[in-house]
């Protein structure tokens, strides 16, 4: 029996193979859905896939890609291999992907095509744990639309190599919860490895203790007839690969040699034009042993582990002369193939250790990815040039540090990231370069920015324009001051912002560039808002026209953000809900995740706003839950957080101020201390604490609230006031706080209440009652009293009841609640309603999966709410939680 034979049995998959047989009659169905496929390497992930698409008849479509095993991925690769593979079917994609057409084309070919498709389509990607990143952002743009479609999704990969921060991890568990199936092979039983051994007439004596029972291991050791031989089972997967290379005759171990070096499959035509006419019966040979697998495009090694443990086996020196043999064979596809990707290229180049090439490549290879949406890859990309840019001129060297610092930014903004800025800004002063250097320094001032570091991006900002202005004015010039105007229009500097912002307006016209200007226009137009100006309304939609007209998503996302601020912080309640609505439409139509989580913050700040304290929590926690936020996103979801927390009495609750405290020093304007300051301050005027709250205060010495946003200044000016100190202020437009400033705190909770802001109306009630006796005290002290008790405002509720002792009212207030209605409004760890029923979840057993797929949830939204729990209780894992939670009474005890 050949090794081929029983490497294709699929002894103990039946149950699995049944799974992907009704994920196929569930798309048939019109149901679509998605099944992730794991399991390590060698337990036949590819075997129980391929023996299913034998099985498929013409009633379904198969759209099969690979993702490859390289330092730098090909970007898009499944999705070329799926091209290829349906060829004239898929000749519009083909064409698209030839051309270099943007993701956005691409993906909405592929929408326009699966959504609608003549006959079911399943779609595989194999090994996805080495997808490039445009290929991840396809998986993620499929998986929350597939549902609607005809169509199933397959994604296998070795679950063992996908832990946090892998890039797979968040693609996963953004895919909607209901419509996805996992399933995990396992390895072979004893009975299922003693029946290959028995059907290949080996022994098996110790084999499955020996490899675990992983099926590609064992056919390794079969069929390298080690242990017949009573040399024993090898100890590695690698050595039994290179035991049964060692049984092959020369001419096999030169093909194989070669082949090793290609990862994926060698085409046709390659095979034609690189092996040797003696090597022709080999190729047969090695088919026919299963060490090879054919197909209609070309040839492929039966697994990645077979393939890397042999190109391992080849030494240095020939390796390198086979990767130069190759290179310089994929540079000239004969007439009429497919070009061979960029990125391959230039992994050849790098194995060759071919300097003039890499160089030469690598610029080429990470703008076709970057065009793709794989920026991590085209950072790797840029990455292999620098190592060897000694040889490099100091133009090609500026050149990749720049673009490499782009590249690697999107994702991380580091030291790193920062020093290839600073480098090239160095190298392009040493060639008289001041375009280049004054964009350079306007780069530097948006990575400083990012960090929350706004002393540092101002100054970038400010040498960028002074460099760039000695020169004849341009496109850097005009971007230039449009980043002048954002960071003034960010620090509430309105007449800066739109001083800067016009000259960025008439320079982007002068020269008709449009996305400079749509840039523009939003910053001049938000700083407008939030000055008062109505005419800011049109300049944002006219930004808005100008994004949905060239597709410029995130500025458009930019212009549905600013304008969504701007009503929640004015406290256009009406106007904020439709605009926060339609940016998260927007936003996630468009898969721009970082702007959907940055408005689900403004979101959550709604929803504190409207007293909705457990939706504020649970939409802040949500954000902050995810993984490497820069500070510009933290702040607005750590400040919601800190002061749901502090309102709610949570004993962590100083703990956040502090740290939003820290962050919106850093850079988060005036508007975002004042936030924080004025959190800070109701807690301690709350708690009866004046000093506290004069403390809280004097931290906003020295800021120039007076002139801020009038919400923001308003605010800073009452709590000056009811912590007994100058205002600074004695009129606001902003009708609340205006009333209260000229000392009617009632007249300002009745417009609190018409703004639907319930937290702020029974504050300026407790003021209210602190300023009169009797009777009408007491009336402002109950209805405060109400409506903190109806938003579970606990500490507003203890500051109530603080203040009526002290103005001997307390027996006009209501009893306290007891029993359930505490309970209901005060856990003992503080844990919220959501928090209590994961504990029960996984008391009851449930793993996150099977929570969320009880409760609807993503499994991101799962472990965040478990995260929350453990921290509250204060413990490590689940299981001391549990432990916990039994002996504190929170669940019942063990049975």
């Amino acid at each position: 029996m050949t090794l081929s034979t029983y490497a294709t049995d699929l002894l103990e998959r039946e149950p699995a193979l049944l799974c992907l047989r009704q994920l196929q009659q569930r798309a048939g169905a019109g149901q679509g859905g998605i099944l992730l496929l794991t399991g390590e390497a060698g337990l036949g992930k590819s075997s129980l896939l391929r023996h299913w698409a034998r099985e498929l008849d013409g009633g379904s479509e198969l759209w099969w890609g690979s993702c490859d095993d390289l330092f730098s991925p090909r970007p898009l690769g499944p999705l070329r291999d799926m091209a290829l593979r349906l060829g004239s079917q898929a000749q519009p994609l083909l064409d698209l992907l030839d051309t270099g057409a943007p993701a956005a084309r691409l993906f909405g070919w592929l929408q326009e095509r699966l959504s609608r498709p003549p006959r079911p389509c399943l779609l595989v990607f194999e090994d996805v744990h080495w997808a490039d990143e445009g290929t991840l952002d396809l998986l993620r743009f499929l998986g929350r639309r597939l549902t609607a479609w005809p169509c199933a999704m397959v994604l296998s990969y070795r679950a063992e190599e996908v832990i946090d921060p892998h890039p797979l991890c968040q693609v996963l568990a953004d895919l909607p919860g209901a419509s996805l199936q996992r399933l995990a092979l396992e390895p072979l039983s004893g009975a299922a490895v003693a029946a290959l051994a028995a059907r290949a007439g080996r022994p098996c004596d110790g084999l499955h203790e020996a490899t675990g029972g992983n099926p590609f291991y064992v056919t390794e050791v079969l069929g390298s007839g080690l242990a017949d031989a009573g040399q024993g089972v090898p100890s590695s997967v690698r050595d039994a690969v290179r035991a049964r290379l060692s049984r092959l005759d020369a001419d096999e171990r030169e093909l194989l040699d070669r082949l090793s070096q290609l990862p994926g499959e060698a085409p046709a035509w390659l095979l034609q034009a690189w092996l040797p006419a003696a090597l022709e019966a080999a190729l047969d040979r090695c088919v026919a042993r299963g060490l090879l697998v054919p197909s209609d495009t070309g040839l492929s090694f039966r697994h990645a582990l077979a393939r890397r443990a042999t190109a391992e086996a080849v030494p240095a020196v020939r390796r390198r002369a086979l990767h130069a043999e190759l290179l310089q064979l994929l540079s000239r596809p004969p007439a009429g193939s497919r070009p061979v990707a960029l990125s391959q290229r230039l992994h050849h180049a790098c194995q060759a250790a071919d300097t003039a090439q890499i160089l030469a490549l690598a610029p080429q290879a990470a703008r076709e990815a970057a065009g793709l949406g794989a920026h991590r890859e085209a950072a790797k990309h840029l990455e292999q040039a620098l190592r060897v840019s000694v040889e490099a001129s100091i133009e090609q060297r500026a050149s990749l540090l720049q673009d490499w610092s782009y590249e690697t930014g999107l994702s991380l903004i580091d030291e790193q990231v920062i020093a290839a800025r600073h480098q090239a800004v160095e190298l392009w002063r040493t060639l008289g370069r001041s375009d280049r250097v004054g964009d350079n320094l306007r780069w530097l001032s948006r990575l400083y920015w990012y960090r929350g570091e706004g002393a540092l991006a101002e100054r970038y900002a400010e040498e960028a324009v002074t460099v760039l202005e000695s020169v004849p004015a341009g496109l850097e010039l005009a971007w230039a001051y449009a980043l002048r105007a954002q960071l003034h229009m960010l620090q509430d500097h309105a007449e800066l912002a739109i001083s800067w912002g016009l000259r960025a307006v008439i320079l982007a016209e002068r020269l008709e560039q449009p996305e400079v200007l749509c840039h523009a226009l939003n910053s001049v137009g938000t700083a407008e808002l939030f000055d008062g100006r109505p005419e800011g309304h049109e300049r944002l939609q006219r930004s808005l026209a100008l994004a949905l007209t060239h597709g410029y998503d995130e500025h458009a996302a930019r212009v549905y953000t600013n304008a969504s601020e701007h009503a929640v912080v004015f406290k256009d309640f009406k106007r904020a809900e439709p605009l926060l609505q339609a940016g998260l439409a927007f936003d996630r139509q468009h898969d721009l995740d970082a702007w959907t989580h940055y408005l689900e913050g403004w979101l959550a700040q709604l929803r504190m706003e409207q007293g909705r304290l457990a939706e504020a929590e649970e939409l802040a926690g949500a954000v902050l839950a995810l993984p490497r936020l820069t500070a510009v996103m933290r702040l607005p979801a750590l400040t919601v957080m800190a002061r749901v927390r502090m309102r709610l009495a949570a004993p962590d609750a100083s703990a956040l101020l502090d740290q939003a405290l820290t962050l919106a020093h850093a850079g988060g304007g005036a508007e975002r201390l004042v936030a924080v300051v004025a959190a800070q301050a109701e807690q301690a005027w709350l708690a009866g604490d004046e000093a506290a709250c004069r403390a809280a205060l004097a931290r906003l010495d020295g800021l120039d609230t007076v002139n801020a946003v009038c919400w923001s200044a308003g605010e800073a000016a009452v709590w000056r006031l009811r912590a007994g100190l100058a205002p600074g202020l004695q009129h606001c437009a902003a009708l609340p706080w205006g009333l209260e400033l000229r000392g009617d705190p009632a007249a300002a909770a009745e417009a609190w209440l018409a703004l639907d802001a319930a937290p702020e109306a029974a504050l300026a009630l407790l003021r209210c009652a602190e300023l009169q006796q009797g009777p009408p005290a007491a009336q402002c002290l109950a209805r405060a009293l109400q409506l903190f008790e109806a938003g579970g405002h606990l500490a507003g509720v203890a500051g109530v009841r603080r203040l009526a002792r002290r103005l001997g009212l307390q027996a006009g207030l209501p009893r306290r609640a007891r029993g359930p209605y505490r309970e209901a409004r005060q856990h003992r760890f503080g844990l919220t309603a959501r928090e209590q029923q994961m504990l029960d979840l996984i008391g009851a057993g449930l793993r996150n999966t099977e929570i969320g797929k009880r409760l609807g949830l993503s499994q991101r939204t799962v472990e965040h709410h478990v995260s929350a729990m453990l921290a509250k209780l204060s413990v490590a894992d689940r299981n001391q939680a549990l432990a916990l939670a039994r002996r504190e009474g929170l669940l019942p005890p063990s049975p």
